[in-house]
């Protein structure tokens, strides 16, 4: 979510746009992937023009989304419970070839708190969701709202949207004030935890901070990167195997720094991951895109330290695709999976933007090919 949400009346129209493609070079990889090269192409997006409704709320604020062989997708709404009830929705995307067919929203699941009753209005930002690897499930994150001091979570549902548990989060993400109330420590308000992935054989959850912690340095600007931090964390006994620094992209000239970070993650492999980057230019409304591939392999592990070394070597970054340079508008896109199969043993990615229910871009869904 980058700003406040207003509702728009519902009117569905899709639109099919033009494709494009991008030579993203050669790449070195782990024993999961066949080659040592990867492409990234453009083959569909598909824009929902208004606001839909299911069960009388609107479908939107789509900050998340992933995809199971045998279950299909689910989706995630950033909504704080200011447009019907915190949720997430199942759907069905097909794909015919390489052209994305119409999005069917089948079932929304209005999530619970840890009491078992719907979260209570701005108690969570959920932005990040995945399949339990056991398909019983759901995982998501929230961002909370540091600037009144409440921690971002990462939570497992079951199928009806019920708590199951939370996993322990390292205390350095937490925010916390000094005497005078200004921010010293934790993450950022709207700057936290925006993307999350399985890894390891759904073995862990990686989560990655939007922007850096206070305490590691500064929010993305213009000309400032801003140092994140990856943390991976194993499911079954909670430990903490390992953080390290994410450089995010500085905000671009007329770039909105609050808009500006990562905003998805998907693994490659143990230590290799595709992150989704995203900007809104405030001058034009025009949203950035961009999907890096990303290595903890020859990083330094900052685990257990409150503020990370200075000196930190950070994860390594290649751009491997930018809308912009394709002449493809993202909208403000925010969630990526991996999809089905396409034919030739491509790899699908699906990627989903977050309307913030009509104030700023479109729900829209992007297909692109995935090779080495």
């Amino acid at each position: 979510m980058i700003a406040s949400h207003k509702f728009v009346p519902p009117l569905v129209a899709l639109l099919a746009v033009g494709s494009g493609f991008i030579d993203s070079g050669s790449a070195q990889f782990g024993s999961s992937v066949s080659t040592d090269r990867m492409e990234i192409r453009h083959l569909d997006t598909l824009v929902m023009d208004g606001v839909p409704l299911l069960d009388g709320n609107p479908i939107g604020g789509l900050s998340g989304i992933d995809y199971a062989p045998g279950s299909g997708y689910v989706a995630i709404s950033d909504n704080r419970g200011e447009s019907g009830p915190v949720r997430l929705y199942t759907l069905d995307l097909s794909i015919d070839g390489e052209k994305l067919g119409t999005p069917r929203f089948d079932r929304e699941v209005d999530l619970l708190d840890v009491d078992g009753l719907p979260y209570a209005r701005r108690s969570a930002d959920t932005e990040s969701v995945r399949w339990a690897p056991e398909r019983n499930g759901f995982i998501y994150t929230s961002e909370g709202e540091a600037k009144v001091g409440r921690p971002g979570f990462i939570r497992q549902s079951d199928p009806d949207g019920s708590y199951v548990e939370d996993l322990p989060i390292p205390a350095a993400y937490t925010p916390s004030s000094g005497t005078n109330g200004t921010q010293v420590a934790g993450i950022r308000d709207n700057l936290g935890f925006e993307s999350m992935t399985t890894g390891r054989g759904g073995n862990t959850v990686i989560a990655v901070s939007e922007n850096a912690l206070v305490q590691d340095g500064p929010a993305a600007g213009v000309g400032v990167e801003s140092p994140a931090r990856l943390v991976e964390i194993d499911r079954r006994t909670g430990n903490d195997l390992g953080e390290y620094i994410y450089p995010v992209d500085a905000v671009v000239p007329g770039g909105m720094p609050l808009a500006t970070g990562v905003a998805e993650v998907v693994a490659v492999d143990d230590h290799t991951f595709l992150t989704l980057e995203r900007s809104l230019i405030t001058e034009t409304g025009a949203f950035t895109g961009r999907i890096y591939k990303t290595s903890t392999a020859s990083a330094d592990n900052v685990a257990g330290s409150t503020v990370a070394p200075a000196g930190a070597r950070r994860m390594s970054k290649e751009l491997m695709f930018d809308f912009a340079a394709q002449g493809i508008d993202p909208q403000c896109v925010e969630g990526m999976t991996w999809g089905p199969s396409l034919p030739g043993g491509r790899r699908s990615l699906v990627l989903v933007s977050d309307d913030n229910f009509g104030l700023a871009g479109k729900t829209a869904f992007h297909l692109l090919s995935v090779t080495g």
